[in-house]
Parts: C-alpha cells; structure tokens; sequence
C-alpha cells in the first residue's frame, strides 16, 4: 500500500500479519526488501512486521529526503496514519540514525524496544573518538565518498533468497547515490552519542565481527553508559548482517525480543 506523508510523496509499505508492531528501516540507498529473511521468522513469532521505502528510494515517490531528521519525520507520520502504538523499531546503518532522531524529536512517542545493526552513534573520527566510519574523519570526506563506491560491505555476499528478491528491487528502481549526497553528509556528520546514551526502553546494538565500515567497540562504548543497551557481536559477516547470516541474526534477535523486551499490552 502507499502512504503519503507529505504533499506528492508516498511511501510504499508492506504489512505482514498481527500483532506486536516491528518496524524495519533500511540502511541508506537501501530497499525493504533487504528485510526478506526476516518477514517470516518474526509473523511466526507472533508479531505485525511493516517494511517500507524511504521518499524518493524505492518503490515509494517523491524527492529523496535531505536529512536524517526529515526520514524522522516521515516515520513519525507513518506511524500516526497507520494507528500504530508501541512499535519495536529495527534499523540497518542509517536506519539505526533514523531510529535515533526519531527518539530525539518524538521523545513523547511510546516505542517499546530499539535494535541497531552496524552503525555507530558517530561516524566521524577524531583524537577522543576512534569508533567511526573506518577511515573517516572531518578532514577527509572528499578521498571518504570515492572509497564509498569501491567498498564491499558484505563478507561472503548475501543469502541466496535475499539476493534474489533484493536484486529484483534495485533492477526496477535503481538507486541513485548522487541524488542523495545531502542525505549521505547529513548521515556522515551527526552525533547521536548523547541521545544513545539517554534510551529509556530495551535496546539491543548488534555489530558484525568483520564489519567492513566499523571497528568492534562502538556498542560496548554505549552499553558502558546506558545500562539499557545490551550488545552482541555476530561473526562470519559484513555489514548487512540480517541479509549475510539471517540464521545467525533471527536468533540473537529472538533472544532479545522473549527475554529483554516487555510483553506487549495492547
């Protein structure tokens, strides 16, 4: 279905089953369905799963967003027309920042639990902090946006019923980078240190062991002032760790949601 959250912009959602609402958001440039190994491990466990594509990208119309901030926005809008309360909101890379401003602008809206996927809090590096974007810092972003597009952000590739599906997505709709830049600087320089360090709900930070953008350390770091985050480390993977080892991450995440998270009153 289409939902529209602003003037001649609609987002493209898709809606499984009942229940418990889970929210997955994509990494930057990227496409629902990236989420395909996941839809029916989670309906099984009994929750509502809503994937869907940021403005401009996708299957959804419009311009794509200039910030964080702005695809903030777009889920706080979502959720409103679509009546939903106490979501658990799930993100991928840029998809975790999403997460992160939607807390810091909407920090009134009840969400239930947080899970974020290889993205540090902060990409640029500096002399105080050594947990970002691996070889990024403030004097290097023109040499950073030509290595973007030599990197190989996953492992051993993606699992093969992924791949397909996700192949399909980006062949019909391509993905333009540089119709993004502002959304990709804006990506680049936020710092979403203090707004971690101040989540209220259960919070899992998984990180991949060979993540090829982040060095391990970035969630300890938060876990370490933020008693609600808890870590883990899953191996045998880049940074698209839900599509590369789904097994592996349908696992740690159901851990999480039947052992940290509240039951859900509707």
């Amino acid at each position: 279905m289409q939902v529209q959250v602003a003037e001649n912009t609609q987002l493209a959602v898709n809606t499984y089953s009942h229940g418990q609402p889970i929210l997955l958001l994509n990494g930057f440039g990227g496409f629902q369905e990236i989420w395909t190994a996941q839809i029916k491990p989670l309906t099984t466990w009994g929750y509502q799963v809503v994937t869907f594509d940021y403005r401009g990208q996708g299957a959804s119309t419009g311009n794509v967003a200039t910030s964080v901030t702005e695809l903030a926005g777009d889920l706080h809008t979502l959720l409103a027309k679509m009546g939903i309360k106490s979501p658990i909101l799930i993100g991928h890379s840029m998809g975790a920042s999403v997460i992160w401003a939607f807390l810091k602008d909407y920090p009134d809206f009840p969400v239930h639990a947080v899970v974020t996927i290889d993205q540090s809090p902060k990409m640029v590096n500096t002399a105080q902090w050594w947990y970002g974007f691996r070889g990024l810092d403030e004097a290097d972003c023109p040499a950073f946006f030509k290595r973007m597009d030599k990197a190989h952000e996953t492992l051993h590739g993606l699992d093969d019923g992924v791949y397909s599906k996700l192949m399909a997505a980006e062949h019909a709709r391509p993905f333009f980078r540089i119709a993004a830049q502002s959304l990709l600087i804006d990506h680049l320089s936020a710092d979403w240190r203090s707004v971690v360090t101040q989540i209220t709900v259960p919070t899992l930070m998984l990180s991949a062991k060979q993540s090829p953008y982040f060095p391990n350390g970035y969630a300890e770091w938060c876990a370490a002032q933020n008693k609600h985050i808890q870590t883990a480390i899953i191996d045998n993977c880049g940074h698209d760790i839900m599509a590369e080892v789904p097994t592996a991450f349908n696992e740690q995440l159901h851990s999480f949601l039947t052992s940290e998270v509240p039951a859900f009153i509707r």
